[in-house]
């Protein structure tokens, strides 16, 4: 941790629900921010949301009529980029897309003096490949926020390959500034959390495919302890876009496990005809008559359901499974340092119930050789993305779980 270091003046390029929710906790935290967008118009039009996001915190008693004063005065809309010049740190916060980030990294670097600390919030890119627009990539770091900012406490702190220790240091000093939990990831595809999600979406999505019903994929999630479907969080934070992180890893060359394979089908058919989640009208959901949310009623003319359905219990073995495989994975591959880092992303980023520790704690459970045969029998029945590595089977034999992996320490990926 970098001792004595704070962010007094935070810049924020992209005033879009990402960006907000972070000029949300920062202005909380008392750090004056620089709103800016594509033009002056567009931080404009991000500076009344937020003036309306603070408006409806008033009326439903979240917050006093003075502290929504004080917080509003410490965000200005920015002109245009050359008013992130006196910003300690300066936070990217565009939409998904390569091509963009890379020219707004590219406008940000030219207002701003060599020494600022430059972040991007994305959700997968890696940051070493956004880094290259930069001159100073040492100074250039991931800082992927979740959604909704000012509820979920997790920032996931990607260190690129050229980032420095001190760019490190100062970035968990500015997450623990803002209250929220670090965790530090090595740059990749998806980082930890993105990925062990997108697998456990994926896997949901696939059954969809294969003519599992709906109704059977939800409710053995709600079983498993979550607090809502796979189906029902897609269409929240959006088909299109998971659709559209599938694409952007094929035009990268990724290796084909990271082009969303398992569920491409059933989303580019779903993209074809517009259901492409909530906001936009719905995508495997819909509301019902009565204005409540159900499943589309057209899923079934689409994918077909299966006249022999699998047990429950067989689809919540999927699911646990297939999601704790992923995350034994990026610990095998060093993405993190330590299991409870693992446990820490699960619980605070993904959603997992608390009831079962995390992730990788919810595997040690159940055992890990017990974990292993689990994931054999999968693999047998549906494919080589169940069988377990080399690696986790050595693991099992040693009958120690992953205590060689709980330091309980903070510990920054190299």
């Amino acid at each position: 941790m970098a001792e004595g270091y704070s962010v007094h003046r935070l810049g924020i390029v992209g005033p879009g629900l990402m960006g907000l929710g972070i000029a949300q906790v920062a202005a909380a935290a008392g750090i004056s921010v620089v709103l800016a967008g594509r033009d002056a118009a567009s931080a404009m039009a991000g500076l009344q949301r937020l003036t309306t996001l603070f408006e409806r915190q008033v009326e439903r008693g979240r917050l006093s009529s003075d502290e929504a004063s004080v917080r509003l005065s410490t965000i200005e809309a920015a002109r245009d980029f050359s008013a992130l010049r006196g910003c300690d740190l300066a936070i990217e916060s565009v939409s998904e897309d390569r091509a963009l980030k890379l020219d707004v990294l590219s406008r940000m670097q030219a207002a701003l003096p060599p020494c600022t600390l430059i972040a991007s919030n994305t959700s997968g890119l890696p940051i070493s490949g956004l880094a290259s627009v930069l001159r100073r990539q040492n100074r250039f770091i991931g800082l992927h926020f979740f959604s909704p900012v000012e509820r979920m406490p997790l920032v996931e702190v990607v260190r690129g390959q050229r980032t420095a220790e001190a760019t490190v240091s100062e970035a968990l000093a500015f997450v623990g500034q803002l209250g929220h939990r670090p965790i530090v990831v090595r740059d990749g595809p998806g980082f930890f959390t993105s990925r062990v999600f997108a697998a456990y979406l994926d896997e949901a999505v696939a059954m969809v495919g294969e003519g599992v019903t709906p109704a059977l994929v939800e409710q053995a999630a709600l079983d498993n302890g979550r607090t809502i479907g796979p189906l029902a969080v897609l269409d929240d934070i959006s088909l299109q876009l998971n659709w559209q992180q599938g694409r952007q890893a094929r035009a990268d060359g990724l290796d084909e496990r990271f082009c969303r394979p398992l569920a491409w089908p059933v989303l580019d058919h779903m993209i074809s005809l517009g259901r492409t989640g909530r906001r936009q009208g719905g995508g495997f959901y819909e509301a019902g008559a009565d204005g409540a949310r159900q499943l589309w009623t057209g899923l079934a003319g689409i994918f077909p359901p299966d006249d022999l359905q699998p047990s429950l219990s067989t689809v919540q073995q999927r699911l646990r499974c297939i999601e704790g495989l992923e995350a034994l994975r990026c610990l095998e591959e060093g993405v993190l340092a330590t299991a409870d880092d693992a446990d820490t992303g699960s619980l605070l980023g993904l959603g997992f119930p608390a009831s079962r520790g995390g992730v990788l704690r919810d595997v040690e459970t159940q055992g890990l050789d017990r974990f292993v045969a689990d994931c054999d029998a999968l693999a047998q029945q549906y494919g080589p993305r169940f069988a377990p590595s080399d690696w986790l089977r050595t693991c099992a034999t040693r009958y120690e779980g992953l205590a060689a992996w709980r330091t309980h320490l903070t510990t920054i990926v190299n």
